[in-house]
């Protein structure tokens, strides 16, 4: 017979086995992507119904606020939305949110000034990413036609820095208040790219977006892009819920043999 204590016991040895197998409360998984001196924190979410068909994978980039090395800062925002039952009952989806380095930038551009980096040499961070990246699409659960990346603030300026250097990795992409190079607009091109902004961002310049949208459309690759009338900065969450994002996203996927 278990005494009280000994019962007391004995749950709390359940639930701390169950957590270990489970992963987190959000579903998420801490992991490291670690390369020789690379390593990158990163939390990945796996639906917990298994899937006999290769699943689309969503890169989440955070803001600058979410820098560190805690490795759960950076799955606060829009995270959770993208992993919640709702979504995932009808989108269902691997979702990894890496965390960029507390001294380091996803892009390089100069904040505040919101101006690029001449030589465009590739962030610390952001070559972590793309090597971990490279290792995902190795899995055999990803659908490497449906990679999409999502990033807000700094990470909308990262979502547009990591499609100009592998844009043959990605089906689509959503940047939301951040802003790209406008010298490597060709490469942007080869993305399906919808684009969010504040009209009253007082961080990035809606004009950060607004050049991008208007040299594409110059180019005959209009993107799609809303902006917020009554926007600020934190637009992330109204954004990622807008009324046919999620279809428009995965319905995107790269043609075979690209």
């Amino acid at each position: 017979m278990y005494n009280n204590r000994s019962l007391i016991q004995y749950c709390v040895l359940l639930l701390f086995l169950s957590g270990c197998f489970a992963g987190s409360r959000d579903g998420m998984r801490n992991q490291s992507f670690n390369e020789n001196q690379y390593r990158l924190p990163y939390r990945v979410y796996f639906p917990l119904k298994k899937s006999t068909k290769r699943l689309p994978l969503i890169v989440f980039l955070h803001g600058a606020g979410e820098r560190g090395n805690d490795n759960v800062k950076q799955s606060v925002h829009v995270v959770p939305y993208l992993t919640s039952d709702s979504v995932q009952a009808v989108f269902p989806s691997i979702v990894v949110a890496p965390q960029c380095a507390e001294n380091d930038y996803w892009a390089p551009v100069k904040r505040f000034e919101w101006t690029f980096d001449e030589k465009g040499e590739i962030k610390p961070s952001m070559a972590k990413l793309l090597r971990m990246l490279r290792d995902f699409r190795k899995n055999e659960s990803v659908d490497t036609n449906r990679i999409y990346v999502i990033g807000l603030s700094m990470g909308g300026f990262g979502t547009f820095d990591m499609i100009q250097r592998k844009p043959e990795w990605i089906a689509a992409a959503v940047p939301i208040c951040g802003g790209g190079d406008a010298t490597k607009i060709e490469k942007y091109m080869n993305v399906p790219l919808w684009i969010f902004h504040g009209a009253k961002d007082d961080v990035v310049p809606p004009a950060q977006s607004q050049k991008i949208v208007d040299l594409l459309t110059s180019a005959g690759h209009p993107p799609r892009y809303t902006e917020f009338p009554e926007g600020n900065h934190g637009i992330w969450e109204q954004s990622v819920r807008y009324p046919g994002l999620l279809e428009w996203l995965f319905a995107q996927k790269i043609k075979e043999g690209n």
